[in-house]
C-alpha cells in the first residue's frame, strides 16, 4: 500500500489530500472512456496543514492516479522533488487524473497552494494576494518574493487651543510612483520579517500645547516616519519626518511651516491678518500636497490631500493631513476632512484621523481636545502563489 511520509490522523485534519491509484482507464462496450477503472488498486489519505508530505512511489502497475484536495493546493509528481506555489495547483474539492509512467519509482508532493507567508490578514484580487498588517506583527516566509508594498507612519496629533493640525504619517511605496528611494518592486526575504504599525499620537487634552508626532511603521528595510504634530497658538508646527503640521493661530506675527518633510509635505503657514480677531490656524501637511495656508481672518484651513493607492485591488487614499481650527470658534470656518484620513477641525474636540491610514489629526480651539493622529498600516501584494 502507498503511504505517505509525514500526515496526521484524517479524522482531525484540516488540509487533506486524497489520493486513488488505478492501472487502466476505463472500457464500455469496447470503448475506452475518460475515466479510470474501477476498482482501485489503493487509497491513502495525508494531512498537510502543517507543510509539504510526500507520497512513497506509486505501486508499478499504477498508470493513472486521482488527486482531490479539501483547500487549493500545489502538487508535483517525480522521484525527488519538492512541491512549490508556482506548480500544477488543483482547486479545492475537484478530483483531477494523472496518467503516471508504471514501475518509474514516481511519487507525488503536495503543499497548501496560494503562499507559504504566515502573518497579517490575506485577501485576494485579481491574480494576487494581498496581507495587510493594521497592527505590529511578524511575517513568516518559506521563500523570497517579489512584491508591491506601502508602509504609512502614524499622523501626527493636532494641536490645542487654537491649533492648528497633525501632519500625515510618512508614505513609502512601490506603487505607481515609488516614494523612499524604493523601486517598483520591492523583494522581500524569506525568514521572519518584523512588522511595526506605528500609531498616531493622542491629542492633547482642554490645554494649550503643540501635538506630538506620530509614530513610525517599520516593514524590513523600509521606515515610513510619523507625521509632525499640529501647532499651538502662536508656535509652528512639528517637523516630523511624515508630513509637517500646521502652524497654530496668532496673535500678530507670522508663522511659517517649519521643516522640508522627508516623506510627505509641510503644513500650512500663518502670516499676519488684519482684525484676526478669531485667530485661524493652518493645516497639516498630507502625502500629496502641503497644508493650506491662512488667508483670511476668519477661515482655519484644510490639511494637505493624501494620495490614492490601489495597491488592494481598491482605490483608497492614505497620509491626508488633518483639518485645523481657530482660537475663538465663534464665528469660524473651520479646517474640512480630506481625502487620505485626515480628521476635521471644529468648535469642539478635533476631529481623529482614521485609523490605518496615517491621517493627521484635527485642532481643537480653547479648552478642548485636540485629534488624535490615525494609526499607520503596512501591505504587501504578490503573485498569489508566491506569498
Amino acid at each position: 500500500m502507498a503511504c505517505f511520509a509525514l500526515f496526521g490522523s484524517a479524522a482531525n485534519a484540516t488540509d487533506l489530500l486524497y489520493i486513488s491509484e488505478y492501472t487502466a482507464p476505463g472500457n464500455s462496450r469496447g470503448l475506452i472512456v475518460q475515466i479510470p477503472q474501477e476498482t482501485s488498486l489503493d487509497q491513502v489519505t495525508a494531512d498537510f496543514t502543517s507543510g509539504q508530505v510526500q507520497s512513497n512511489a506509486f505501486k508499478s502497475s499504477t498508470n493513472i492516479v486521482r488527486l482531490i484536495c479539501t483547500v487549493q493546493c500545489s502538487v508535483l509528481f517525480g522521484t525527488n522533488s519538492t512541491a512549490t506555489n508556482v506548480n500544477k495547483v488543483l482547486p479545492a474539492l475537484l478530483p483531477e487524473y494523472f496518467a503516471i509512467p508504471p514501475g518509474q519509482n514516481f511519487k507525488v508532493f503536495v503543499q497548501k497552494s496560494g503562499g507559504s507567508c504566515t502573518g497579517g490578514s490575506r485577501t485576494t484580487s485579481g491574480g494576487n494576494t494581498i496581507i495587510t498588517f493594521t497592527s505590529s506583527g511578524t511575517l513568516v516566509c518559506s521563500s523570497s518574493f517579489s512584491a508591491q508594498v506601502m508602509v504609512v507612519g502614524g499622523g501626527g496629533a493636532g494641536g490645542g487651543s487654537g491649533a492648528a493640525s497633525g501632519g500625515a504619517g510618512g508614505y513609502c511605496t512601490t506603487v505607481g510612483t515609488p516614494t523612499c528611494g524604493l523601486s517598483s518592486s520591492f523583494t522581500v526575504q524569506s525568514g521572519s520579517t518584523s512588522v511595526t504599525v506605528g500609531a498616531g499620537d493622542v491629542g492633547g487634552s482642554n490645554s494649550a500645547v503643540a501635538g506630538a508626532s506620530g509614530n513610525p511603521s517599520i516593514f524590513s528595510t523600509i521606515t515610513a516616519n510619523g507625521g509632525g504634530g499640529g501647532g499651538k497658538i502662536t508656535t509652528n508646527g512639528t517637523p516630523g519626518g511624515g508630513s509637517s503640521g500646521g502652524c497654530g493661530a496668532n496673535n500678530g506675527s507670522n508663522c511659517t511651516a517649519v521643516g522640508a518633510a522627508s516623506q510627505g509635505n509641510v503644513g500650512g503657514t500663518v502670516t499676519t491678518v488684519g482684525g484676526a480677531a478669531r485667530f485661524p490656524a493652518a493645516g497639516g501637511g498630507g502625502a500629496a500636497a502641503p497644508g493650506v495656508n491662512v488667508s483670511a481672518i476668519d477661515v482655519a484651513t484644510s490639511g494637505g490631500a493624501g494620495v490614492s493607492n490601489s495597491i488592494t485591488g481598491s482605490a483608497v487614499a492614505y497620509a491626508g493631513g488633518g483639518g485645523a481650527t481657530c482660537f475663538t470658534s465663534s464665528g469660524c470656518t473651520f479646517g474640512a476632512s480630506v481625502a487620505g484620513g485626515g480628521g476635521t477641525g471644529g468648535a469642539g474636540n478635533g476631529g481623529n484621523g482614521t485609523a490605518n491610514t496615517g491621517g493627521g489629526g484635527g485642532g481643537a480651539p480653547t479648552t478642548f481636545t485636540a485629534g488624535s493622529g490615525g494609526s499607520g498600516v503596512v501591505i504587501i501584494s504578490c503573485t498569489t502563489g508566491s506569498c
